[in-house]
């Protein structure tokens, strides 16, 4: 073996270990070396290539996949809050004022979300367990009871300045949207606001906000009960039942 045939097999395969190639580089400085340059590349390339994964990679995974048929949603959303941000620019001191004093008002915050995920509503294929569960954990919130069987979406969104888990349950063909803010607490209450019917519900650890644009009925009753136990677990009387 002479020295390019050497340095062509070894391009070809650096971790070659055949006997010819052996036996040339034990009689060759140069092609020795041209073997101890090649090692020490595959190896800072091996060491380059070895980045440690972040620790909640599997849930941002799986929430990836339950929601990247729904990236549209984000765009048209972004189209319809600059269009809002304009007509709130057109209405002055006045709109100004209002908007100050709704500006942590749960109720206002989740109807002013609606328009941009509108088409969450007409999603009708429940999503697995386990994309809603990444859904909360992305927002550091273990759930602790059993899941609804009838979410249809998920999804991590900014509610005005809090970090929102938006969900989406159909009951009888009915979608009703709910968001959960996890670590704000506030009064329970029903509520209708610019032609949504609503519910504020205070839970444990946070409160749930659920809304329609059906007028003839609200079946927020069920709703509520499926993700208090969810998120809060089931009560004593319930646990003691089982």
């Amino acid at each position: 073996m002479d020295c390019l045939e050497y340095r062509r097999r070894l391009g070809s395969d650096p971790q070659a270990r055949d006997t010819d190639m052996r036996a040339h580089r034990g009689a060759c400085v140069s092609c020795a070396g041209a073997h101890a340059r090649a090692q020490r590349f595959e190896h800072d390339l091996l060491h380059a290539l070895t980045v440690e994964a972040p620790s909640n990679l599997a849930e941002r995974v799986l929430l990836a996949q339950a929601t990247g048929e729904r990236r549209q949603f984000v765009r048209q959303r972004r189209a319809v809050l600059a269009i809002a941000a304009a007509v709130l620019c057109a209405v002055g001191v006045g709109g100004f004022a209002w908007m100050q004093i709704d500006a942590r008002s749960l109720p206002a915050l989740a109807v002013a979300h609606m328009p941009g995920e509108i088409d969450s509503f007409r999603l009708k294929q429940p999503i697995a367990n386990d994309a809603v569960v990444a859904g909360f954990a992305v927002r550091h919130v273990a759930l602790k009871g059993s899941l609804p069987h009838d979410t249809t979406y998920v999804h991590d969104c900014p509610v005005g300045p809090y970090a929102v888990v938006h969900l989406v349950s159909r009951v009888d063909d009915q979608p009703v949207a709910v968001l959960y803010f996890p670590n704000k607490h506030a009064a329970r209450k029903d509520f209708t606001r610019q032609g949504w019917h609503g519910r504020e519900v205070p839970l444990a650890q946070g409160t749930l906000v659920m809304l329609t644009d059906r007028g003839d009925s609200h079946p927020f009753d069920g709703i509520e009960h499926a993700w208090r136990v969810a998120i809060d677990g089931p009560s004593d009387q319930q646990v003691t039942e089982l």
